[in-house]
């Protein structure tokens, strides 16, 4: 079952990360920030490098980091980038956390690593899986997970559009997903939401 977290929810996780000061939390914050506003995949935030996102008003997902494949001509699979925009507030935060790493002596090059563990390494799978459930159970919320962020950003994409075929399509582009059938599930979800709410009544 897809995992949502309502308007209430997601801004309760992102206060309860931005409340808290120090560096880790700064971080952290970005992470949750970046990921309810973009819909990127795990392997896809830990991937970021500084000059994916610095000045950027979008941000290429770059193929190393996506399961995201096409099918060639040939029958072979390729990985394939997309490119998804940052709005203005995402765009100010960002400039704001690459300030912060500079006054923290990290790495600021267009290769480093946008993420970096207390050790100064890439931030693995496993960390940013436990930097979310972390702040999750810290603000009283239920068995959501890091996917739980990428559900939530197409959730909230398709409440935007009456036009169903053109909610789809966007989703689909900004999600990186090769076809319609995946993108689909979240309609479905959104309709079994409608149906519990009409009944509730």
């Amino acid at each position: 079952m897809m995992k949502y977290l309502s308007d209430k929810e997601e801004k309760q996780l992102l206060r309860t990360a931005a409340d808290v000061k120090g560096k880790k939390a700064e971080r952290d914050s970005m992470i949750l920030v970046l990921g309810f506003n973009t819909g990127l995949r795990l392997s896809e935030i830990t991937g970021l490098n500084i000059g994916d996102v610095r000045g950027k008003d979008k941000l290429f997902v770059r193929p190393e980091t996506t399961k995201a494949t096409i099918r060639q001509a040939d029958g072979t699979k390729k990985a394939r980038g997309r490119m998804v925009p940052l709005s203005k507030k995402l765009q100010a935060a960002i400039k704001r956390f690459l300030s912060l790493k500079l006054t923290w002596r990290e790495a600021i090059s267009d290769d480093a690593p946008l993420f970096i563990s207390k050790k100064g390494a890439r931030l693995s799978a496993r960390a940013l899986q436990e930097v979310f459930a972390y702040w999750r159970d810290r603000a009283g919320l239920e068995h959501y997970t890091v996917h739980s962020m990428r559900h939530s950003f197409a959730k909230r994409i398709l409440q935007r559009y009456e036009n169903r075929a053109e909610a789809l399509a966007v989703v689909q582009k900004l999600l990186g997903h090769t076809s319609l059938s995946s993108t689909g599930v979240y309609v479905e979800a959104g309709e079994e939401e409608l149906r519990e709410a009409v009944e509730s009544r």
